[in-house]
């Protein structure tokens, strides 16, 4: 690799980074100050990387274009687009979306644009490594700032390495800051030295001693004042306290006050500039300017020209000529520029909104349009931003307000409770129209039920709700709100309210339906429950891929018991390998589906779904709701202390707020740890206080699903009051349970009922063959099983037994397998202690990978779900087929069984 003075060892450091035999994905993050040689050294890497054969991919990021989505994604990925036409379909129409190329309407997916981006770059790299660098980082858009993020963690098994740069000793907020880093440091005394003498004429004595304190050990600021005391011989005397950066700025602009009128004036344009295109540039400066005003800027070696684009020398170049001129100047060149971009309207918009300091509504309009198409990209923050800076040049308070409402919006999508509740307060100070206002309360009622402030969301829902025609009508999103307030807290009268609102919408269009379903099924889950299923069906017929739709037709179903159906729906929006579930609807997403998991007895990806929002240290609803996923897997688990404490934990964010739909989740999960520890007493009193003093449930749904085990537990304390709350439950509930309900019944009666009547309601809970709901369904075998050997059918028992132990083994529940094998042995039956298998000992990702496998999908198809290329996938199947004792895909069934 060239030498470059005192950066030996950062090259070799980079170097053995990025290097094929690096254990885990090749990357580095190389920060440090402007001028501290970043750029230096990567350009070093660069050279080296293209002799070795490499693809080199490269972007800069800029400052004009930090609000651009997918700008730096674009400028990176230019070169290669031709593989964009051999991405799966979704994947090709969201990429093309993000660039804003796309002629398919799709609902933004950051994920599938990761997904995308991952795709092309692994297809590149199979005709020879490839390197990816993004210097200036920190100057990168937030969506290529993300779209580098994923990749960064998902480069293990590719032949794809990626080195960025950026300003300062911290990572760029958008940038993951567990990433490899290396700071560079200022040179020493001695190699500093060495920069001066290797200058055309180097300074000496006192000048040399004040450039050498001056720059402080920067590169950059050792070259420019040697320049600069070359150049103005005054300079030698004079002394500063400017800080660097500043003073590199002034030098900088100190040669561009040397140019020709005309080429400081095309400089000013190229400063202004979003990108790097010469054409756009040349454009903005008019037909009478040629291409030869750039050649005493190239001669004072300030700016490149290279294959159409115009490079400054140093981002600080750039920033020392636009900071350089008035204000004045600045917006003329941004007007100029904005002339010439009718092509690119999102470009246009922005450079007229840096040129406007009143209010303009043309200019509002089409930062406002701009927003939309960033949000249509998956471009969250910049559609915030556009919205926002929309609203403050709006003429009408009105058009203010609503364009932070839209915001707002955006913001409550995105999890950003803050942002959107400092927003739709500003919007509702900003406007009187009716209209406006019954949105702007809506979206308030919406953050509050996620920050768990429940009677507000429900006061300002419920308003919402029942808003007038001529104010917009009612709101079918502010119905959900108003129903699932309800749900939550558990409150009869807000029940009431809402069955009294509810009739009015007896005929809504097919887009509304599954707003309205769930409203109905929230506030009473039971009455209309087989209507509401059939419904169901038909709305999964025509649902779409509307994130709001995807979460409210699976929660729906979650909360039917139709469980298979909530983990369809609710797999495309919060699938548990995407990095940004936990951020949908405010983490709602994500909390359903780790449920619908649970449920369904897939306890691994549960865990995965519940655990980055459940630990985020956010109380949020969403939080909540997974932190109570948590405590239920801990306790079936075997990890009582730990499910008692999440409990705790649970329970102290919840009761005080009145959160009693989930609030009763973790005293059911306490009750199952003292289970799982053998103290029923303790179990008894915690799964009792699932129903009052009266014996009515706490909670009119979720109390019911404990009262099988509720029942186990009386059994061994005598808890005579529970026969009569499951007599109560049965006249409520009885006629209108789902299925899974329903067995849950029969198993609580079966426990408590005379030894005449206890196998017909066994053979009922049982009488279903699927196995939707493992657990429960494993209980019950186990519970018939020890009856049958009481009753001195062995062989019988010996079957249900056996059953019940596989499926408690398979989902690691971990006190109820050695209770099943205690009842086995108890039957007779030689049963070996349970061993980790070597499925055990694989990485979470990589047992999902091979059981993937083993189910028969391809590598692509296990990509496509798991968010990986099919190149990482081969390569975690590689190290598993070892580890699992076999050599072929057809041999994995078998060895993880």
């Amino acid at each position: 690799m060239d030498e470059i003075i005192g950066r030996g060892r950062d090259l070799a450091l980079i170097s053995r980074a990025l290097s094929p035999d690096t254990a885990g994905p090749r990357v580095l993050v190389v920060l440090g100050d402007p001028g501290i040689g970043k750029t230096a050294l990567i350009n070093a890497v660069v050279r080296r990387a293209r002799e070795q054969g490499d693809r080199v991919l490269r972007v800069c990021g800029s400052e004009a274009e930090h609000d651009l989505p997918f700008a730096g994604l674009h400028e990176l990925l230019l070169p290669v687009l031709d593989h964009m036409e051999r991405l799966p379909h979704r994947q090709r129409t969201a990429l093309r979306n993000a660039f804003g190329e796309g002629d398919e309407p799709a609902q933004p997916d950051k994920m599938v644009i990761n997904l995308a981006v991952l795709t092309l770059l692994s297809d590149v790299a199979d005709a020879g490594p490839l390197l990816l660098v993004a210097d200036d980082a920190h100057w990168l858009d937030p969506g290529t700032c993300d779209v580098l993020a994923f990749l960064a963690r998902r480069l293990a098994g590719e032949p794809i390495a990626l080195l960025m740069a950026a300003r300062g000793t911290l990572m760029p907020p958008r940038v993951d800051s567990h990433l490899p880093k290396h700071v560079l440091r200022p040179l020493s005394a001695a190699d500093a030295e060495r920069v001066l003498d290797l200058q055309p004429d180097p300074p000496t004595g006192p000048v040399r001693s004040r450039i050498l304190t001056e720059a402080a050990g920067n590169p950059l600021a050792l070259v420019e004042l040697a320049k600069a005391v070359t150049r103005d011989s005054g300079a030698q005397r004079g002394t500063t306290d400017l800080p660097l950066t500043e003073l590199l700025e002034r030098t900088f602009a100190a040669h561009v006050t040397e140019l020709p009128e005309a080429t400081r004036h095309a400089l000013v344009i190229a400063a202004t500039a979003d990108n790097a295109d010469l054409s756009v540039v040349q454009a903005a400066l008019g037909s009478q300017v040629g291409a030869d005003v750039w050649a005493p800027a190239e001669r004072a070696g300030l700016v490149r020209i290279d294959h159409g684009r115009i490079e400054f020398r140093h981002p600080l170049v750039r920033s020392a000529i636009y900071g350089g001129v008035p204000f004045g100047t600045r917006r003329e060149a941004h007007l100029a520029l904005a002339a010439v971009l009718d092509d690119a309207p999102d470009r246009q918009a922005w450079h007229l909104s840096a040129a406007t300091v009143s209010p303009d509504e043309t200019v509002a309009a089409a930062l406002d349009a701009a927003a939309g198409r960033a949000y249509s990209r998956g471009a969250v923050v910049e559609a915030i931003h556009g919205l926002r800076r929309a609203g403050e040049l709006s003429p009408d308070p009105g058009d203010h307000g609503t364009r932070l409402a839209k915001a707002a919006v955006i913001a409550v999508i995105s999890n950003d409770m803050e942002l959107a509740d400092e927003l739709v307060r500003k919007a509702a100070e900003l406007t009187d129209d009716p209209e406006a206002l019954v949105w702007i309360t809506q979206m308030t009622g919406l953050s509050a039920s996620y920050r768990m402030r429940m009677d507000q969301a429900f006061t300002l829902a419920f308003q919402t709700a029942e808003a007038p025609e001529q104010h917009g009508g009612p709101s079918f999103s502010a119905v959900v709100v108003a129903a699932l307030a309800a749900y939550y807290t558990g409150r009869a009268d807000y029940r009431e309210q809402m069955l009294a609102v509810l009739p009015r919408f007896r005929t809504v269009s097919d887009d509304n339906q599954p707003y309205l379903l769930l409203g109905r099924a929230a506030v009473n889950p039971f009455v209309g429950r087989a209507e509401i299923t059939a419904r169901l069906h038909d709305v999964i017929v025509v649902s779409s891929s509307d994130p709001g739709v995807l979460d409210t037709v699976g929660m729906l179903a979650w909360m039917l018991d139709e469980t298979e159906i909530a983990i369809c729906q609710l797999d495309q929006l919060a699938n548990p390998a995407r990095e940004d579930a936990s951020a949908i609807h405010g983490g709602m997403a994500a909390a359903n589906l780790a449920w619908a998991y649970l449920d369904a007895g897939n306890w691994a990806d549960a865990h995965r779904s519940a655990e980055k929002l459940a630990f985020s240290g956010e109380a949020t609803l969403g939080t909540a709701r997974t932190l109570a996923v948590e405590a239920t897997l801990s306790a079936l688990s075997g990890a009582t202390d730990r499910a008692r404490q999440q409990a705790a934990d649970l329970l102290a964010m919840t009761e005080p707020s009145g959160i009693v739909g989930v609030s009763v989740r973790a005293r059911w999960a306490l009750g199952m740890a003292s289970v799982a520890d053998g103290d029923q007493d303790t179990a008894y009193r915690h799964l009792r206080s699932l129903f009052d003093s009266s014996g009515g449930p706490v909670h009119y749904h979720w109390s019911y699903y404990g009262i099988a085990d509720l029942a186990a537990a009386a059994r061994s304390v005598s808890g005579h009051d529970v026969v009569s709350i499951l007599d109560n439950a049965v006249v409520d509930v009885g006629a209108l349970a789902s299925p899974r309900l329903s067995r849950i019944l029969h198993r609580a009666k079966a426990l408590l009922a005379d030894t005449a009547d206890a196998e017909e309601h066994f053979r009922a809970a049982l009488a279903d063959t699927a196995d939707n709901w493992p657990f429960e369904r494993a209980q019950s075998r186990l519970d018939y099983g020890e009856w049958l050997r009481r009753q001195r059918r062995i062989s019988e028992a010996r079957a249900n037994l056996s059953a019940a132990l596989a499926s408690f083994e398979r989902l690691g529940a971990v006190a109820w397998t050695e209770r099943a094998r205690t009842e086995l042995r108890a039957a007779g039956v030689a049963v070996n202690p349970g061993k980790p298998t070597a499925l055990d000992a694989l990485s979470p990702q990589r047992q999902q990978i091979v059981r993937l496998a083993a189910e028969g999908l391809t590598n692509k198809e296990i990509g496509e779900r798991l968010y990986l290329s099919h190149r990482t996938v081969g390569f975690h199947l590689y190290k598993a087929f070892p580890a699992l004792g076999v050599t072929t895909r057809a041999q994995l069934r078998d060895a993880i069984r």
